[in-house]
């Protein structure tokens, strides 16, 4: 009986284990399908980092994608101040270091935003104690439809 108990511990055990080790499902860029390539670049650590990344695909259907949204003329505004707020860390980061690898490789032209193409944010703004309020943690997915290429913009402070 002891050793039935053992062996049921041990199966719940490992059973536990590996189950910790499943990538988890990415609720926004799972639902676009498979990307034919990829590149990513990072730079800081822990809760002050900033990401860059580039994301290839074939073709996407929006048709039922309940995450991202068409744009639309009043979303510029927000959008253009996640790429000025990401932009100015790219900037700093360039005066320490212009070699850095997410400062080589930023890219985005923002002449490619157009109301044809796709757009999710998911952001937090914080003020602080003199009353100015800031971008502090945000997630923003650009999908360029005339390139089939997805951006994805993260920056933590």
């Amino acid at each position: 009986m002891k050793k039935a108990v053992a062996l049921i511990v041990v199966v719940l055990i490992f059973g536990t284990v590996l189950s910790s080790c499943v990538i988890p499902a990415d609720e926004v860029l799972d639902p676009l399908g498979k990307y034919k390539g990829h590149e990513f670049y990072t730079q800081g650590e822990f809760q002050d980092y900033t990401e860059y990344a580039k994301y290839y695909y074939d073709s996407v259907d929006f048709t039922d994608n309940k995450i991202f949204s068409k744009i639309q003329q009043a979303d510029l505004d927000n959008l253009n101040e996640h790429l000025d707020d990401f932009e100015s860390c790219i900037a700093s980061y360039r005066e320490n270091d212009e070699t850095c690898e997410i400062v080589v490789n930023y890219d985005f032209d923002r002449s490619l935003i157009d109301c044809e193409d796709y757009l999710y944010i998911d952001s937090e703004k914080h003020t602080w104690d003199d009353g100015y309020t800031s971008l502090v943690n945000y997630d923003v997915y650009f999908f360029d439809t005339q390139t089939n290429t997805l951006y994805y913009f993260h920056n933590n402070i």
